[in-house]
């Protein structure tokens, strides 16, 4: 918001924020394990034949229709929820693939803030993440939620006070 990044890339920050004197001790993409998860939507919600507490889902996914089991109740048929699709590394280190749960073959993960590592630190989430406003069904959730920003690590010494805030660094 302060200065002008276009046509910079992170390590360009980096290097110039080095260059000025301070440490970048880590760049990390602010969607980072985020990369196989989309926004999908509800289409059915029915009973797992081989399990009282287990969901199973039909979910549209902007190229077709999947199924997923489930184990959260919070969700309904026509809500939009965030879809870790096979082959996703989430944040809190699960890798998903296509799994037989009970019997019945589940094609990704309805997900969590917990699962996605977007929760609030102090707050559990109750089920599975429900997108309120209506996003477009198959889009990136990092593109939905406006995850597309870098998170740069700095450490500053005792000197560099002026560098203790946004403003600051930006100067």
């Amino acid at each position: 918001d302060f200065v002008d990044l276009t046509g910079v890339s992170p390590v360009q920050v980096a290097e110039i924020l080095t260059q000025r004197g301070l440490e970048v001790e880590a760049i990390e993409p602010q969607a980072k394990g985020l990369d196989h998860v989309i926004v999908a939507k509800i289409l059915e919600r029915n009973k797992h034949p081989d399990s009282d507490r287990l969901s199973l889902c039909k979910v549209e996914t902007g190229k077709g229709v999947l199924e997923i089991v489930c184990g959260a109740q919070n969700m309904k048929a026509g809500d939009h929820v965030a879809l870790a699709q096979v082959g996703a590394d989430l944040p809190n280190g699960m890798k998903i693939t296509a799994n037989k749960i009970r019997g019945v073959l589940s094609h990704g993960m309805l997900c969590s803030t917990d699962e996605l590592g977007l929760s609030v630190l102090d707050q559990k989430s109750e089920g599975i993440l429900i997108l309120e406003t209506k996003p477009n069904i198959g889009q990136p959730l990092t593109q939905f939620l406006g995850l597309n920003d870098t998170v740069f690590d700095i450490k500053l010494t005792a000197n560099r006070g002026d560098c203790l805030s946004h403003l600051g660094l930006a100067r």
